[in-house]
């Protein structure tokens, strides 16, 4: 059995306080996570600057120089403070980590709660030493909660990701993914990378395990792979889609790369890896049990899935990267589902088209229907798809008949999300905002309504601004940690809460964040069940679930 990877506190402290310092260099040979506090500065991180004010807490890895510089207005000013708590820790045990950890992190934060817990934790380190086991043992719990508190901010959409510069190899790497249709020169490429041919040669094959013709080749292939699933086009226009001459010169590359033509390519039955958690939501109400794939307590108990059997191999988010390509080799996949990358990001899908073709799917501008759609003409099964959004359709059209003559056609529902830093109020796909508002047609408030004309999907807000989503109905869903109960704890204690509408007529419906998140089939009819035994509990039994 697999290790498990934990972090471990090191040693927390003060690099200053309340002192005028105008300027100060951090540089550790571990992991760190700092909270910030300081009226403005410039933020130095692997050759980026930023401007920084206020809270922020930033993720560094080991051997990371990290260089701040108060502004002259901050230093001058007899009431500014620079606050930075430091806190230092290593993984222990389990696999090597790579991926978010070995890329610094920024991300403000709105107010001082995940500084006060990192106060509350250096006060609990300093004194340890003077207490038995139980007191190290509950001081590691509070570093582990400041823990997942700070990466849960810094893996959100909004936190600033602060990759360092691609080196020559990436740079001709991520050129040849977007122009690989054109014709490819060395010599532009070698001189591209920066390096003499012999060196470029050289670092190349070691990198990805190819010499630059084959590598082409095969990305090529791969491309014609994903165009033979996703489109009907003829061989003659996909050769000329990625850069060859013929569909006969096509052909022969693609028999030498994979064994088969392409026709016979076309009809062989795929094995399925999926590395976002929609994809598999759409693979299992498909029916389709992937060989690998990114799931969840709720998705593992709803499907009833084989875990540790060696029919399904379970990924989940915490998975590092080396544990995940370690499994994909071993179950050896026909085809990996990835969401889709930048081209500068392509570099990082290396390891896996080593595995299998990668197939990215769009997920911009895209609703749940849509993408399981196109999962399901990728193999082959577009009937099956049709006939699942179909019976859905049938059962949403009568659920929302009888929410009509039990509530009225002018109900209005919120979807409140409380999380460790923040709340969200949700207007637009996830969290059931798709469900609720575009398949039952329920009303929202309308500031939301203004929301979703915009295509807002989920804006922060305080308890002052609840007033603005008094609704008759609240969906409330709460992050599972410790911080967010809190919070919420304090939230349906305000008074602007305690004068709502829905509060009022105790129409609050606590549901389980993991389910409602989830944007695919299944997790929509689930969130339907929800509804269903919330609003309706008299509604027919016989109308169950798909």
């Amino acid at each position: 059995m697999q290790r498990s990877t934990v972090p471990v506190l090191q040693d927390i402290y003060i690099l200053s306080t309340g002192m005028m310092t105008e300027s100060f260099t951090y540089r550790r040979p571990t992991y760190s996570v700092l909270i910030v506090h300081v009226q403005a500065a410039t933020l130095e991180i692997d050759s980026s600057t930023h401007t920084i004010s206020g809270f922020c807490c930033i993720s560094l890895p080991p051997n990371t120089t990290l260089h701040l510089s108060q502004s002259a207005e901050n230093q001058s000013s007899s009431t500014a403070q620079l606050r930075v708590y430091a806190c230092e820790y290593e993984w222990i045990g389990g696999e090597r980590l790579e991926g978010q950890l070995s890329t610094s992190c920024l991300a403000n934060l709105r107010d001082s709660s995940l500084l006060d817990q990192m106060m509350e934790l250096h006060d609990a380190f300093s004194s340890q030493l003077y207490n038995g086991i139980s007191r190290r043992l509950s001081t590691q719990a509070k570093f582990l909660t400041l823990l997942s508190n700070a990466w849960w901010i810094l893996e959100q959409p909004d936190a600033i990701k602060l990759t360092k510069p691609l080196d020559g190899i990436d740079v001709v790497i991520a050129h040849l993914n977007k122009h690989y249709n054109r014709k490819i020169r060395r010599d532009e490429v070698v001189s591209m990378s920066g390096l003499s041919l012999r060196r470029f040669t050289q670092v190349f094959k070691e990198r990805t395990g190819f010499t630059l013709t084959e590598y082409l080749d095969r990305l090529r292939i791969d491309k014609v792979k994903t165009f033979l699933l996703q489109s009907k086009k003829p061989l003659r226009e996909l050769a000329r889609q990625v850069g060859y001459s013929d569909e006969y010169y096509l052909s022969r590359k693609f028999k030498k790369n994979t064994g088969m033509p392409p026709t016979v390519y076309l009809q062989k039955p795929k094995s399925v890896a999926s590395l976002d958690h929609a994809y598999t939501v759409d693979l299992l109400s498909l029916g389709v049990l992937p060989k690998a794939a990114i799931t969840d307590t709720w998705l593992n108990d709803r499907f009833k899935l084989p875990l540790h059997t060696g029919v399904f191999q379970p990924l989940y988010w915490q998975t590092q990267h080396q544990e995940r390509l370690r499994i994909l080799q071993d179950v050896k996949p026909d085809l990996i589902l990835h969401p889709l990358m930048e081209s500068e990001e392509q570099h990082a899908l290396e390891p896996y088209r080593h595995i299998a073709p990668v197939i990215q799917i769009p997920w911009r501008d895209m609703n749940w229907k849509q993408q399981f759609e196109m999962i399901a003409e990728l193999l082959g099964m577009e009937q099956i798809a049709r006939n699942w959004i179909h019976n859905f359709n049938d059962r949403v059209g009568r659920v929302r008949e009888s929410l009509n003559r039990t509530w009225g056609q002018q109900m209005t529902a919120a979807i409140i999300n409380i999380r460790s830093d923040r709340t969200l109020i949700y207007a637009y796909g996830y969290m059931g905002a798709d469900l609720l508002y575009d398949s039952l047609q329920l009303t929202p408030p309308k500031s939301v309504l203004a929301m979703r004309s915009k295509r807002l999907e989920h804006p922060e807000f305080s308890e002052h601004q609840l007033s603005s989503y008094d609704a008759d109905h609240y969906f409330l869903s709460v992050e599972n940690n410790h911080a967010a109960r809190l919070r919420a704890e304090a939230i349906i204690k305000h008074p602007e809460w305690l004068a709502r509408t829905a509060v009022q007529r105790q129409c609050v419906y606590e549901v389980d964040m993991t389910k409602w998140y989830g944007y695919g089939p299944a997790a929509i009819d689930a969130q339907l069940d929800d509804v269903i035994r919330l609003l309706l509990p008299n509604y027919p039994n016989d109308y169950g679930s798909i």
